[in-house]
């Protein structure tokens, strides 16, 4: 656990400060849409990609907090509970599931 929350960390660090400085991809003519990524999608990650998908979801969720505190043990268990309530609703949301779970 303690490798996924350093990696988390890492991850959620390069996405605050890439998002702060206004970093641009080379790909920058396809736009995703990260609303309409289903459950489904991010239980079809593993390792390393599940890792940065999961990452990025929370990222995205404590950028709409307008914070950078957190807690790594909170992420892994929100993060947990996401990949289960995915593989028993892979139609649902991802966003907006792990949004409900971290609401709780």
């Amino acid at each position: 656990m303690f490798k996924l929350q350093r990696i988390i960390f890492s991850i959620v660090a390069v996405a605050l400060i890439m998002g702060s400085t206004g970093v641009v991809f080379a790909d920058t003519d396809v736009s995703k849409d990260l609303t309409s990524s289903a459950c489904k999608d991010l239980v079809r990650f593993s390792g390393e990609d599940r890792v940065i998908a999961l990452a990025f979801a929370h990222g995205y969720w404590l950028g709409k907090k307008g914070t950078t505190i957190y807690n790594p043990a909170k992420l892994g268990e929100a993060s947990d509970e996401l990949i289960e309530t995915c593989l028993d609703n892979p139609n649902a949301k991802a966003l907006k599931t792990l949004g409900d779970i971290l609401k709780k």
